[in-house]
């Protein structure tokens, strides 16, 4: 009866850690919407358009990181799926383009989460110690969805404690009885292990889904309208996610990202 009561008390415990995660904010909806803002003056993005929103999350974009050379977009948002802000921001002129998405959710249990969190807080899952890669050439898989020499550098002069959200954009190949169904199936089994790796690093799950229906079309065409998925990560500084070439479980996963991905765009983000 002692072990089974501290086994119960485990569970909760770890259950409860789990309610806590960023993501649990936002997986209290079956759906959300995603919201990229360019705005007409970025010097003043947070403060400027956007007063009195009360968003599930909210990112000030950072640097490209895999897919393009250049930021387009300034702001990105979660909001509830009854939000009427991508109605208000549509038409304002203190942004230069809009895109919102509706975006039906991936739900991982608050448990999951919590158990992946209480790991690495107790040292059962840690940051590697090895070297980090200098150049692209040891980083292993597709060069061209993998951070070039660019995305490295700003990684490397980001400040230290900068928690960084990295934001996915997904595009899935048509496989071979199943269509891109069949590629987003192959893509979460890379997915399952690259979660465990990001709370190895010390990072969490922040939210993935499907896009069932774009909202508001945007101007530019570089980045939505044509993608399959989204996806964010949250790491504690930017340079962790190199850290994930070092666990063995998410480099053999690599083949099923390669595979199964036509193109993505990943954009690291600063929430505020």
């Amino acid at each position: 009866l002692v072990v089974l009561g501290l086994l119960v008390i485990a569970g909760v415990s770890i259950w409860m850690l789990g309610t806590r995660q960023p993501s649990q904010v936002i997986s209290r909806y079956d759906s959300v919407i995603f919201l990229a803002l360019k705005h007409a003056n970025p010097a003043h993005v947070r403060t400027t358009g956007l007063a009195g929103v009360s968003p599930l999350w909210r990112g000030s974009v950072a640097f490209p990181f895999i897919g393009i050379d250049e930021n387009y977009w300034t702001d990105y948002l979660i909001l509830p799926p009854d939000s009427a802000l991508p109605d208000e921001v549509k038409d304002s002129t203190g942004f230069e383009d809009v895109f919102a998405a509706e975006v039906e959710l991936v739900m991982v249990p608050a448990f999951v989460v919590g158990a992946l969190r209480a790991m690495h807080k107790l040292g059962l899952m840690k940051r590697p110690d090895g070297p980090l890669p200098e150049s692209i050439d040891e980083v292993e898989g597709r060069l061209d969805i993998l951070p070039p020499v660019d995305a490295m550098n700003a990684s490397r002069a980001a400040a230290p404690g900068m928690q960084v959200t990295m934001v996915n954009y997904l595009e899935y190949t048509p496989m071979e009885g199943g269509g891109k169904n069949k590629g987003r199936r192959t893509y979460n089994k890379y997915g399952a292990e690259a979660m465990k790796a990001v709370h190895m690093v010390g990072g969490q799950f922040l939210f993935a889904g499907r896009i069932s229906k774009v909202l508001i079309e945007p101007k530019n065409t570089m980045t939505p309208g044509e993608w399959d998925d989204l996806a964010a990560m949250i790491y504690p500084d930017p340079m962790a996610i190199f850290y994930m070439e070092q666990n063995a479980g998410y480099k053999g996963a690599l083949d099923f990202r390669d595979n199964s991905l036509e193109r993505t765009v990943v954009i690291a983000t600063e929430a505020y």
